[in-house]
């Protein structure tokens, strides 16, 4: 392999300045792009690993995978290669600097910086995760700042693409311990909870200043994270909201189906709480540095394990996975939570007190007369045993679940506290696991509240419900369940039921003096039909116009509801004859059609040989059939013979003279 040094020339185009970074795996460069003349980081993955296939194709898929994520929060890849062997990867080169560093300057970030923080990086991973990409190492080192002040998630080197086998060596565990999941730690499969886990730390540390579980050695520090619970966070910061502290517990639960299982389901968490927490209410901020930062320039942050100013806690390697302790007789049951490991310690403290006092026992066989059982109920369990012990039984301590006694508390004895029993005698303790748990049945599949809470109350669960409107879910059936079907939980707790009151109501909109067709567009915008449809005869509408409704402007209607409406309809047309009134005279006729019940006829004149006034032509003509409500009647009336002097030209139009003869 050719020796790696600044001025270095990689790919024909990338010119190495200056290492920024050192980590297990690999160091990054700060580089020059000679054609695209910009400043990029080039990271060159470390000489001992560079003849190692496994990590060759670690490295190899770090490039695919992260070259495959195109995200505003996620490092981007420009490039990757190999020359002279040695592999590297061209990525945009960040100011910085990471997460770890603006956590040990400032000490501990505000509970809504944490949660903006944590939001960013979980829209990373829900990016990947959606791509089917496991990060697998995610830790403030591997979140960068950029110049926006924005975070973006950076070496996905031991990501894991897929369903592929075979590169991890199933005798090591690759990550970084104060980080790695239970189940990672276990050197088992890893999933999106896996990643959820590892964000839980990183709440925790960002919220308090350190991280929930450290050590000398890596090795201890994963026997940690599978066996102990970790100190609530509120016990370093008691101003950390409860709701936040509890959140950040249940992202750390040692089993997977216990924490948020996607990132989507941890960042929904966090936006929930994030309205009560301190500080102004906008959207997800840019992180600000404050002043003991806005001076920092470190670039890049950290490559796989690169730890800048300090590995306070530890970089990313190989670490033997711990070995696996043999089950004892006392032990949960492995589907029980892992915060139970004190009850363990507990219990192996009162049966190391319990061998010591049986060996007294047996070298004093004299010693065999009764005591009282002492009263223990309610005691620590080492305690419970020592008062047991002291008194000169032998203490045979047993495990059971308990909803009203808290986990490591002695719930009672048998033989029952205050009666006697033979000195040297076995006494059973009965020491608290806490709550029993059991798998949570689903009922949001389309089952009714009748039927869930009896499926519920069959598997030991009690249930609270909250009604909600749907438009897919009939009424009074669970539209969803908090926590999921199959999600593990204390019986002792709820289960969250919300029950739908069917589609939501909507208000009836005014139909009235609307068309028919706008009455229907009007309805089917609020989710309503038309319903029957009925007519009324009237002529003061246009035909098809609403008339009424019902129900009325304003009621209440669910959707899909339908509304009634009368529209108008014309009435029949009735058709009269036209009476002969030529040769009368104009008041005659005229008062003749006003007696037969027709409208006042108009009039007008021209000249005739008839005699003045006298009617020669009606519109309409005799006995012709019109309608006298939509017609109305003119008659022409003789003007007198046409004057030599002045021939008429054509009729002139004058008013009729009233009833009584007289002229207007």
């Amino acid at each position: 392999m050719a020796t790696v040094e600044p001025g270095t020339v990689i790919g024909g185009r990338y010119e190495l300045r200056r290492i920024i970074g050192t980590g297990g795996m690999a160091r990054v460069w700060l580089g020059y792009d000679r054609l695209l003349d910009r400043e990029v980081a080039v990271k060159i993955l470390a000489e001992r690993y560079a003849a190692d296939p496994d990590f060759v194709e670690r490295f190899r898929r770090e490039a695919s995978a992260a070259a495959g994520l195109q995200h505003p929060n996620i490092v981007a890849v420009f490039d990757r290669g190999e020359t002279d062997g040695s592999y590297y990867i061209v990525m945009e080169q960040l100011p910085g600097p990471d997460l770890k560093d603006i956590i040990r300057r400032r000490g501990h970030l505000t509970p809504r910086e944490a949660v903006d923080a944590a939001q960013q990086v979980l829209a990373a991973l829900g990016a990947a995760h959606r791509r089917n990409v496991i990060h697998r190492d995610i830790k403030p080192q591997n979140v960068l700042l950029a110049e926006d002040g924005h975070l973006k998630v950076t070496d996905f080197g031991i990501a894991r693409a897929g369903e592929e086998t075979g590169i991890t060596d199933a005798k090591s565990v690759i990550g970084t311990a104060q980080y790695l999941s239970p189940e990672q730690a276990r050197g088992e499969d890893v999933t999106a909870a896996s990643d959820c886990y590892a964000v839980g730390v990183m709440l925790y540390e960002m919220l308090t200043g350190r991280v929930p579980f450290d050590g000398d050695r890596p090795v201890a520090v994963a026997m940690r994270q599978i066996n102990e619970p970790p100190v609530p966070p509120r016990t370093f910061m008691p101003d950390i909201p409860p709701q936040l502290e509890e959140i950040v517990l249940k992202a750390l639960a040692k089993r997977p189906a216990n924490r948020y299982r996607t990132s989507e389901e941890l960042a929904r968490a966090l936006a929930a709480v994030r309205p009560s927490l301190p500080g102004p209410e906008t959207a997800t901020a840019a992180l600000p540095l404050g002043a003991e930062t806005a001076g920092a320039t470190l670039i890049m942050g950290s490559p796989t394990g690169t730890t800048l100013g300090g590995p306070p806690t530890g970089p990313t390697g190989v670490v033997p996975p711990p070995p696996r302790q043999p089950t004892r007789p006392t032990a949960m049951p492995p589907s029980r939570p892992r915060r139970r490991a004190p009850i363990i310690i507990a219990i192996v403290l009162v049966l190391l007190l319990a061998g010591g006092a049986a060996a007294y026992f047996l070298l004093n066989p004299s010693s065999t007369a009764q005591v009282v059982v002492p009263e223990v109920a309610g005691q620590e369990a080492a305690t419970a045993g020592a008062t047991l012990s002291a008194k000169g039984f032998q203490v045979s301590p047993r495990a059971a679940a308990s909803d009203k006694v808290d986990a490591g508390l002695a719930i009672r004895t048998n033989p029952a506290g205050g009666q006697k029993a033979d000195k040297g005698s076995q006494v059973i303790l009965i020491v608290s696991n806490g709550p029993s748990t059991a798998p949570v049945p689903t009922v949001d599949d389309g089952k009714s509240l009748e039927e869930a809470v009896a499926l519920l109350q069959q598997q030991g669960f009690k249930a609270t419900t909250t009604r909600d409107f749907s438009d897919t879910v009939d009424k009074g059936n669970v539209i969803s369940q908090d926590p999921p079907g199959g999600t593990s939980q204390k019986k002792s707790d709820p289960v969250k039921l919300v029950v739908s009151k069917g589609p939501e109501p909507v208000d009836v909109p005014s139909l009235l003096l609307l068309s028919q067709d706008q009455a229907g567009q009007a309805l089917a915008d609020k989710g309503l039909t038309v319903g029957t449809v009925s007519t009324r005869e009237t002529s003061k509408r246009a035909p098809g116009t609403v008339l009424a409704q019902d129900p009325t402007a304003g009621t209440s209607l669910a959707k899909g509801d339908s509304v009634d409406i009368t529209v108008a309809k014309a009435p029949p047309v009735t058709t009269v004859q036209m009476p002969n009134v030529i040769g009368q005279d104009i008041r005659s006729a005229r008062r003749k059609l006003v007696a037969l019940g027709f409208p006042e006829p108009a009039g007008s004149s021209r000249p005739s040989n008839e005699p003045e006034g006298t009617v020669i032509e009606t519109d309409p003509p005799p006995g012709a059939q019109f309608d006298p409500t939509t017609t109305s009647i003119s008659l022409i009336y003789s003007a007198g013979p046409n004057l030599p002097t002045a021939p008429s030209t054509g009729g002139t139009t004058v008013p009729l003279p009233g009833p009584d003869g007289s002229q207007p």
